[in-house]
């Protein structure tokens, strides 16, 4: 594996990782041959379409309909992933109904245990859990109560995109400045079903590596042996975390104009977000609270409310937030 942009010991969150194919692939139109397999793959589902809006030239007046189609994208993609112990019923059912004359009835249901094993209400039927969750989810959309549910776990997305060539990657490779996104070269060669696979999970580790080093750039060297009361986001519903969310922010704003200590904040706060995409935000702010900057206290709150307008997957005002943060980073 080579970087060709970039630096693997500190990763930008969001990557075009590609590798050749050994023999070259016919486009899904038809429109032509694939000769390399890439996968852009990013922290959050908002970096995927920065990156996305970046390298495959798209004018920035499409950011609009492109955040909408990329927020719908990734909802319609939980849906699937929840429908699995649905699918994987219907398929066990129709095994079963074919086999049913040709193996014995014990046998049938030792393979039906088999793979309803994973179900993670066995109480109940797969079927029944799936569509369940999923009246849940619809209920939820039309209530627009996205309080009541656990916070989006974007912490990995990617999509592979096919690119014929190696040209769009030699021209980001030359420039020296501007695009805050890595490019790597996996340098092997695969067919192209196992470079699917390959891709992923290269990208999987690019993310949990990225994930990682955020973590390290938040020591806190004096509070190494607190323990923080507060629980991990994934432990919180939506509502729960951002009450604790807002409690510390008020906390963190006070010291800060006080010129107190903030670490023991910043502690919990990394106890709350740790694992999360929101925690590159947290060590954005702790990087800023240990700096001189005249315009800290104003910076602080606008990372505030860039991590709430993530929460709540509204990435058109994310995007005005972020404009202010440049705006004010001197």
């Amino acid at each position: 594996m080579r970087f060709i942009k970039g630096d693997p010991n500190r990763l930008h969150g969001r990557a075009v990782i590609f590798m050749e194919l050994k023999e070259a692939a016919t486009l899904p139109d038809g429109s032509g041959e694939l000769s390399l397999l890439t996968v852009f793959c990013a922290a959050t589902e908002l970096d995927l379409l920065e990156l996305i809006v970046q390298v495959m030239h798209l004018p920035r007046e499409h950011s609009r309909l492109i955040s909408r189609f990329y927020k719908r994208y990734f909802q319609e993609i939980e849906k699937i992933k929840r429908s699995f112990p649905k699918r994987i019923t219907r398929i066990i059912d129709e095994i079963i109904e074919a086999e049913q004359e040709e193996i014995s009835a014990p046998t049938l249901e030792s393979f039906r245990y088999m793979f309803r094993h994973g179900v993670p209400n066995p109480e109940k039927d797969p079927l029944e859990v799936a569509e369940e969750e999923l009246e849940n989810e619809a209920e939820s959309e039309k209530n627009h109560s996205g309080e009541r549910g656990r916070l989006p776990e974007p912490d990995f997305y990617s999509t592979l995109i096919p690119l014929p060539g190696l040209e769009i990657i030699t021209l980001y490779s030359q420039l020296e400045a501007g695009l805050e996104f890595d490019i790597i070269d996996l340098e092997r060669t695969e067919h192209v079903e196992i470079g699917h696979l390959v891709l992923d999970a290269h990208a999987r580790l690019y993310v949990a590596d990225y994930m990682n080093q955020k973590e390290r750039e938040m020591e806190l060297p004096g509070h190494q042996s607190y323990k923080s009361p507060y629980k991990n986001y994934k432990q919180l519903s939506r509502e729960q975390f951002k009450s604790l969310l807002t409690e510390l922010s008020s906390e963190l704003m006070f010291l800060i104009e006080t010129g107190s200590g903030t670490d023991r904040v910043f502690a919990d706060l990394k106890q709350l977000t740790s694992g999360s995409f929101l925690l590159r935000e947290v060590v954005s702010m702790y990087n800023i609270s240990t700096t001189q900057d005249p315009n800290k206290i104003k910076l602080m709150e606008l990372f505030f409310r860039k991590i709430f307008s993530l929460l709540d997957e509204d990435y058109l005002l994310t995007r005005q937030i972020e404009e202010e943060i440049h705006k004010y980073s001197v």
